[in-house]
C-alpha cells in the first residue's frame, strides 16, 4: 500500500489520483477526504468518473495519516491488489433489498472496507444483510462517512463521484487483524426501551427519553442538559445497548426532537436494554490500546502491513488534547499509516456478528497479498 498525504484536495487530489490511477503497480484506490475541504461533486466526479483503477472512500470529519489528524486535505492509498468495489444506493429505502444488491462473487480474501452515508436511517439494516450474505468470510472495517457541522450531502468516494445515501464496499485480497473496544462505563441503568422507531428513542421505562437522560445526566455531571447545548453534553453521555458476554454496543445521541425523543446514530431497537455511559481519557486510550493489541495478535504478520485506525469524531472531541494520545498508542511514532474520524464505526473481528458502532476504536492491521 502506497500512501499520500494531500495538503490542498482541491489542487492537488485530482492530480494525485491521476498519478496513482496511470501506474501498473497499483491496481484500486483508497480516498479519504476530509470535510474541511470543503469538495464537492463539480470538484471530484469528472475525475472520479475517469479514473480507470477501481476506487472507493468517503469524505470524513478528519483523516488520520502518518501517526496525525487534519480537518483539512485527503490521503490516497494506492492498493497492489485489484478491489471489487460494489456501491449500493437507496440506503434510506425501506423498499430496497440489499441482500439482491450485494453481488455473489466477489475479491477473494479477507478482507473488506465499508462505508456509509452516517445519516442514513437503515445503516444496521445494510450491516446485517452484509454479514448474512458474507458471514464470517471477511474482517470487517470501516465507518460513517459525511459531517457534523453540514448535515447530509454527497459523502462517498465511488467511480460515479460522490454520492450520498449509499454505501460502499470494497473487497480485497489481502490479510486483517482488527480489534475493536470503547472504553466507556455504566453511570445509569439498565432501562428498557419502551418506544423506538430506528435511530429515534421516544421512550425508556415508559417515560419521555429526553426526560430520563436529562435527569440521569444532570445528577452526574452536575449540569443542566438542554436542547440547544445537547451535542455538547451528550458527546460525553452514550448509551449502551447490552450484550450477552461482550461488550456494550455504544449508541451516540445526538439531537432532541420536538416531542422529547432522542436521535441517535445507529438504531436502539425497541425492547433492548440499555445503560447510559461515561468515561475518562484514561479508560478511552486504554480501550483504544487494546483494539490495537487484538488487531495485531495475530501470526504471521511483517513489517509491511499498514496499521489502520477509524474512530469516532464526537470520542476525538472527548477527548480534546488528550486525543493526541490517544494515537499514540496505535502503532508508535509516524502511526497509524492511514485512517479516519468517522460518525460511527463498522467492524468485526471475523468472529461475530459485524456491528455498526458509536464512540468506538477499530484498530486494524492490512497486508496485501
Amino acid at each position: 500500500m502506497e500512501i499520500r498525504g494531500v495538503d490542498d484536495a482541491d489542487r492537488e487530489l485530482p492530480e494525485v489520483l491521476r498519478e496513482f490511477d496511470a501506474r501498473e503497480s497499483i491496481e484500486g484506490l483508497a480516498v479519504f477526504v476530509a470535510a474541511g475541504s470543503e469538495p464537492t461533486p463539480a470538484d471530484l466526479d469528472p475525475v472520479l468518473c475517469d479514473l480507470s483503477t477501481p476506487v472507493f472512500g468517503g469524505v470524513f470529519p478528519e483523516v488520520l495519516y502518518a501517526g496525525g489528524s487534519t480537518a483539512e486535505g485527503a490521503v490516497v492509498a494506492g492498493l497492489s491488489v485489484r478491489p471489487d468495489v460494489t456501491t449500493v444506493t437507496g440506503i434510506d429505502d425501506p423498499g430496497v433489498s440489499f441482500e439482491a444488491a450485494l453481488p455473489d462473487s466477489v475479491a477473494a480474501g479477507r478482507s473488506a472496507f465499508v462505508f456509509v452515508d452516517a445519516f442514513a436511517d437503515r445503516i444496521d439494516a445494510f450491516t446485517r444483510s452484509l454479514f448474512n450474505k458474507y458471514g464470517l468470510e471477511y474482517d470487517f472495517v470501516g465507518g460513517g462517512a459525511g459531517t457534523l457541522e453540514d448535515g447530509r450531502r454527497p459523502c462517498l468516494v465511488t467511480d460515479e463521484g460522490l454520492v450520498g445515501e449509499a454505501a460502499v464496499v470494497a473487497t480485497v485480497e489481502a490479510s486483517t487483524g482488527v480489534g475493536v473496544e470503547h472504553g466507556w462505563q455504566d453511570v445509569a441503568g439498565p432501562f428498557r426501551v419502551t418506544e423506538s422507531s430506528g435511530r429515534t428513542v421516544s421512550s425508556l421505562g415508559d417515560r419521555p427519553a429526553f426526560g430520563v437522560y436529562k435527569r440521569v445526566v444532570g445528577r452526574d455531571s452536575e449540569r443542566d442538559i438542554d436542547r440547544e447545548a445537547f451535542f455538547e453534553i451528550a458527546k460525553s453521555y452514550p448509551f449502551g445497548i447490552s450484550r450477552l458476554g461482550g461488550e456494550r454496543i455504544v449508541r451516540d445521541p445526538h439531537a432532541v426532537t420536538d416531542d422529547g425523543s432522542l436521535r441517535c446514530f445507529g438504531d436502539v431497537p425497541e425492547g433492548e436494554m440499555v445503560h447510559v455511559l461515561t468515561g475518562d481519557p484514561e479508560s478511552l486510550i486504554s480501550a483504544a490500546e487494546g483494539a490495537y493489541r487484538a488487531a495485531t495478535a495475530g501470526e504471521g504478520q511483517t513489517a509491511d502491513a499498514s496499521v489502520l485506525f477509524f474512530d469516532c469524531i464526537s470520542r476525538a472531541l472527548y477527548l480534546g488534547d488528550d486525543f493526541e494520545r490517544e494515537l499514540a498508542v496505535i502503532g508508535g511514532e509516524g502511526h497509524p499509516d492511514l485512517g479516519a474520524l468517522t460518525i460511527g464505526e463498522i467492524a468485526n473481528d471475523g468472529r461475530g456478528n459485524l456491528e455498526f458502532y458509536n464512540k468506538t476504536a477499530v484498530a486494524a492491521l492490512f497486508e496485501e497479498g
